[in-house]
């Protein structure tokens, strides 16, 4: 992301050089609205498409302007192939800051944090710069670990190297006060994979993440209780991080104001912010994918997603989830199949889909801009310098206030999660339809997939554990920002609470990826049972016709009977009854197909008139005939269908290969290796969420969601 260059009374902006303050008393857009509008251009999908491009590059370039979301989510999931470098311009602007701090110590000047106590406490006064910066490592270094205990109380591994990353990024921006050679030693324990143990609990994001990060600095200052994690997973103290790390010349004795620069700053709650919006863009847009892919299992009409309906509602993220679902749903095979039940039997089922389908555009739209909006407010925050007081060398002065103060992440973060525990309700309540028989339009009870429902309970268990994600999502929903404490004697009598927001929209992240697994499974299973469905279905026609021409084509003596025109009607019926509703025990009196082929027989016979009283011409006495002979076949055909379908030899292919949707449930049953849940295999669902859940976290989907989208040009089809 990279930021306004502007000038400043026809001086240009040199951070680097130290030589003039940041140009933003003039130019074109002093209040940087312009450059945050114009942050929006182009689609979601886009910036998405971006943001993993830089996550997969193999090198981190800091110079303080222009750290993206995937830069910083590359470096925190990355041990290792991930290198930083640090922009060699920076370092004649941060030398410049740290000189002048030391020369101010020596003229005597008065400085927070430099000459003076802290906070609350900024009326007392020394001379000791060196000794009072140790002393605000020792005071801050108040967290609880919980070693040795049941639970962890330490930071994420993922996080720490985030904050890492985001504070160099911001000191190398020349106004902390800081040595550049400091800044290289973190850069170097990042490059070796030794990350300092830090808290997970005890910041409040205002006066910065000052408890976490005083254990970073900790590190670099050699304190006993310091601890870090090497690059083969084992705890080391200070004087084994700096060995493995490369760094020579023993530990730092921290000058005046280095201490504060390293502590007085929003790194820990918007690194951590970062990678969390990393994940929760790219589940925005599978959870476009997978409400098409719903709709397409669904026998979903696609008309819910008409350009026309979402730009006369105005709203860019309704407009685009619309478009990616109408490019997934365009040309479906399931689609088309669909619309022709539809215009051959507009009755089977509702003239509107239900709204977990049919207004899935709008419920998502707002979601994916408050998502949006929220990741340029994180991209700003790590790209900006946070800490207090500032150091503008050029006006010879440091500027006291509050950047330190970390309300964009709170506020993002409280927002994300509120959009996170929409989808997710979303999700839920597209399961719930889609494994409920009265709602499924045909599809098993629990999308059940083995022969006999009665040991075969399907996704019964998933919904329940859906549920549980889903309540937990909506409790997580609720603000953090409206919890604030007043602290430190009253000082920070305000305060973000960013990072505490900030993990708990890690929590809402983990479990909208539980749900997005579960849901992808069962989509597959949908699928796969479709695909079940149509060759039963076709088998089932099949047979019918071929025991109606044998049995009701002719009479005992070779004449043709009245019956043989029952054949049209009876194949309607097996058209328009669901199979599961019956396919487990096709040829049962009580399960509606044998019902509903014997009404069609009594309706044909009761028009046959006085030609029932003979009988040679009678309908009614070839019901039972064609019944036995249906009860004699139909089950047989029906298992050797199935069978068939399992050793992979359908007679009628899987429509899903010829959807765009195909990349993801390719890679769920082939590269992931799920296949069918039935009641007839030991395998759990469980076993298969996990398989999901996993290759999610790794970022194994990520490709196969964008392949399904590969052809969509940025643009709703035209009205026409």
């Amino acid at each position: 992301m990279e930021l306004p260059h502007e000038t400043c009374n026809g001086i240009n902006n040199d951070r680097n050089g130290g030589t003039s303050s940041l140009g933003l008393c003039t130019g074109t857009d002093p209040l940087n609205w312009t450059v945050a509008a114009d942050s929006l251009k182009g689609s979601h999908l886009d910036e998405v498409k971006r943001m993993i491009d830089e996550y997969r590059r193999r090198v981190v370039k800091l110079g303080g302007e222009s750290l993206t979301i995937g830069q910083v989510t590359a470096i925190a999931a990355h041990d290792s192939g991930v290198k930083v470098e640090l922009a060699e311009a920076a370092r004649a602007g941060v030398k410049a800051s740290s000189d002048w701090v030391m020369d101010s110590m020596m003229k005597g000047t008065d400085s927070y944090g430099v000459t003076t106590g802290f906070g609350a406490t900024s009326h007392r006064r020394t001379k000791q710069g060196g000794a009072l910066q140790k002393e605000l490592i020792r005071f801050l270094n108040s967290g609880i670990f919980g070693n040795g205990t049941e639970s962890s109380h330490t930071l994420p591994h993922s996080a720490t190297r985030a904050a890492m990353l985001v504070r160099v990024n911001t000191l190398l921006q020349g106004y902390s006060g800081i040595r550049f050679e400091i800044l290289e030693t973190i850069t170097k324990f990042l490059n070796h994979n030794i990350t300092p143990c830090l808290p997970l609990r005890g910041t409040i994001t205002a006066s910065g993440d000052l408890v976490p990060l005083s254990y970073i600095a900790g590190l670099l200052t050699g304190r006993p209780n310091s601890k870090a994690v090497g690059p083969n997973g084992q705890v080391v103290n200070p004087t084994e991080a700096f060995n493995l790390a490369g760094v020579t010349g023993g530990f730092f004795e921290l000058q005046p104001k280095e201490g504060l620069a390293l502590v007085n700053g929003t790194a820990v709650g918007s690194g951590l912010a970062a990678t969390v919006l990393f994940e929760a863009n790219i589940l925005a847009i599978m959870s476009e994918v997978l409400s098409a892919i719903f709709a397409e299992v669904m026998n979903g009409k696609p008309e819910f997603t008409d350009h026309l309906t979402h730009k006369l509602k105005h709203h860019p993220g309704q407009i685009e989830a619309a478009a990616i679902m109408e490019h997934i749903l365009d040309g479906s095979s399931y689609v088309k199949a669909a619309q022709k039940l539809h215009e051959t039997d507009p009755l089977q089922k509702p003239k509107q889909d239900r709204y977990a389908l049919r207004t899935s555009p709008q419920w998502l739209g707002p979601q994916i801009e408050v998502i949006r909006a929220a990741t340029k407010m994180i991209e700003r925050e790590i790209n900006s310098v946070n800490d207090n007081p500032l150091i503008d060398v050029s006006r010879n002065k440091a500027l006291h206030g509050g950047n330190f103060q970390g309300t964009p992440i709170g506020v993002s973060m409280d927002n994300t999660r509120l959009a996170i525990a929409s989808i997710g309700k979303l999700m839920f309540a597209q399961f719930s339809e889609l494994v409920n028989d009265f709602y499924n339009n045909g599809l098993p009870s629990n999308l059940t997939g083995g022969r006999n429902p009665s040991l075969d309970y399907g996704f019964k268990g998933a919904e329940i554990a859906m549920a549980s994600y889903c309540s937990e999502l909506q409790f997580l929903a609720n603000p953090v920002t409206n919890h604030v404490q007043s602290a430190e004697q009253h000082n920070q009598d305000v305060n973000s609470l960013g990072l505490i927001s900030s993990r708990k929209t890690a929590e809402a992240v983990d479990i909208l990826k539980l749900m997005s697994s579960t849901f992808l499974v069962a989509l597959c299973q949908a699928i796969d049972l479709r695909h079940l469905e149509e060759n039963l279905k076709n088998t089932v026609k099949n047979t019918v016709s071929q025991v109606a021409k044998r049995v009701l084509t002719m009479g005992v003596n070779g004449e043709l009977h009245p019956s043989r025109f029952c054949e049209k009607d009876l194949i309607k019926v097996v058209d328009r009854e669901y199979v599961f509703a019956y396919i487990d025990d096709p040829c049962s009196a009580s399960y509606p197909l044998m019902q509903k082929l014997r009404q069609v027989l009594v309706d044909h016979a009761l028009d046959n008139g006085d030609r029932e009283k003979n009988s040679t011409t009678s309908i009614f006495q070839k019901i039972g005939a064609f019944e036995d002979e249906l009860k004699t076949l139909l089950p047989k055909e029906v298992e050797i269908t199935r069978t068939e379908l399992e050793s992979g030899n359908a007679a009628i292919p899987n429509r899903i290969k010829e959807c765009r949707s195909y990349p993801l449930y390719k890679i769920v049953r082939e590269e992931i290796g799920t296949s069918l849940l039935t009641g007839e295999k030991v395998r759990s669902p469980g076993e298969e969420f996990d398989k999901v859940f996993a290759a999610m976290c790794e970022g194994k989907l990520i490709d196969p969601m964008l392949e399904c989208l590969k052809e969509w040009n940025g643009a709703p089809l035209p009205i026409c």
